[in-house]
């Protein structure tokens, strides 16, 4: 029988693959795939073969620690964590980009922003202009993997809220609600970024 592994916690997750369940190691690694690349590309100034080497390194990292992982954040901040270190690893060996730059000094505050999220509206303005758009990219690469799914769904590919809920397994009152922590923690993320990026922190 498949395992629905989105329906087990974190720490019910981290046992299966510690068990040796390789189905639940190889999900971990799909889920926040995606997440962790642009988590890393952003910070490293848009280098692909950089960013994919450091979503390796992360994984066979965490894989490796994942005993240590005790629930206190989230799967999604551990990760990120790693992958953090690998990313600041590489950029002292270069000089990194102006965003990367930005990413790095406002890491703690998009961790807060993240624990404190509040319903605010999604700046639409903020995805319909073109000199934001790299902005907004390293807004969404901050934000969790369900929160960043669910706002591409529906900004981008134009899914309605029923299409999301399908998608996700989940009823069409949990996916608004996911929605509107996605679009609060958007909103806040942005701001801050873009606040730093013009020197107003």
């Amino acid at each position: 029988m498949n395992t629905d592994f989105r329906t087990l916690s974190e720490i019910a997750l981290r046992d299966r693959i510690l068990a040796g369940d390789q189905d639940a190691a190889r999900w971990l690694f799909e889920e926040h795939f995606d997440a962790l690349y642009e988590f890393a590309h952003y910070r490293l100034g848009g280098e692909r073969a950089q960013a994919e080497d450091v979503v390796q390194d992360t994984f066979v990292v965490a894989l490796e620690s994942l005993s240590s992982f005790d629930g206190r954040s989230s799967l999604h901040t551990w990760l990120c964590g790693i992958a953090k270190n690998k990313v600041r690893a590489l950029r002292r060996k270069r000089r990194p980009a102006p965003l990367a730059d930005v990413l790095d000094e406002a890491d703690d505050e998009i961790d807060a922003v993240l624990a404190r999220v509040s319903s605010e509206p999604l700046p639409d303005w903020a995805l319909e202009r073109k000199e934001t758009r790299e902005l907004v990219g390293a807004t969404l690469s901050s934000l969790p993997p369900d929160y960043r799914r669910a706002l591409v769904a529906k900004y981008v590919s134009g899914r309605s809220v029923a299409q999301i809920a399908q998608d996700v397994g989940r009823s069409e009152k949990a996916a608004e609600s996911l929605l509107t922590r996605a679009r609060a923690a958007f909103g806040e993320v942005f701001e801050l970024l873009a606040r730093k990026r013009g020197g107003e922190a």
